[in-house]
């Protein structure tokens, strides 16, 4: 995309939930660096709500070590045509060419990166400190200790993702719950009304005993039927 059309899209997108900017063409494009670098940041804390933070408040070094570790970790990658040391200073200088193509990318991605964003705080490697990696016991022990930590957690995600994803759903299940509740007090009324309007009937428990004979009669045909059908199979 090229820089209009990639301003269009941003400006279309912060426009919607969950940003819920008011912008136009003119008025994002008027926007001064630092407030260009606000609306990234801003981006970003929907991703991740820890970097939410006013970078008026935030030194500048500070700012760009930061976009560019989360930037990292989000695994976004700067243009071919442009070198890193460039990518840095346009960043930190809240230049359009740079931060434009960063909110596109971040804009059409913004689940996938949540997603990233929270794996990353489990999967990504901590440092520890060297006066205990010295010990080379102490360190092997508690690297492995560490990776398989991180191979659990990666086995239950997934196990969590499948569940998501095999259709089971907790609001459809307790909606067919209800649904089959109401269904059974319907059913418990008519059963009512027809129990009324048989007792109503003159030779009612006349009526009630051929029926309870005739079901008894019923489920001793059903037996009878099952032990021949047993006795045919076991010849």
């Amino acid at each position: 995309m090229s820089l209009s059309e990639q301003m269009k899209f941003i400006v279309q997108e912060l426009n919607k939930e969950p940003f819920n900017k008011s912008y136009n063409l003119i008025s994002f494009d008027s926007l001064e660096p630092l407030q260009l670098l606000q609306v990234l940041n801003d981006v970003l804390a929907i991703i991740d709500p820890k970097q939410k933070v006013d970078i008026r408040e935030e030194a500048a070094d500070q700012t760009a070590v930061r976009l560019l570790q989360f930037l990292r970790v989000l695994k976004y990658k700067p243009p071919e045509n442009v070198s890193m040391s460039e990518f840095r200073a346009g960043l930190v200088q809240g230049e359009k060419p740079v931060v434009f193509p960063i909110l596109a990318w971040l804009l059409q991605r913004v689940p996938e990166l949540q997603k990233r964003a929270y794996l990353a705080k489990f999967l990504v490697k901590i440092d520890v400190p060297a006066e205990i990696m010295g010990d080379e016991e102490v360190a092997e022990s508690t690297s492995r200790w560490y990776e398989e930590l991180m191979e659990q957690f990666k086995d239950l995600h997934k196990q969590s993702e499948h569940l998501k994803n095999s259709g089971f759903n907790t609001g459809e299940i307790r909606k067919d719950i209800t649904n089959m509740e109401e269904e059974k007090e319907q059913l418990l009324k008519r059963i009512e009304r027809l129990r009324r309007k048989v007792e109503s009937h003159p030779n009612s428990q006349k009526m009630m005993t051929v029926a309870k004979n005739l079901r008894v009669e019923r489920d001793r045909e059903k037996r009878l039927a099952a032990q021949k059908q047993e006795q045919l199979t076991t010849v």
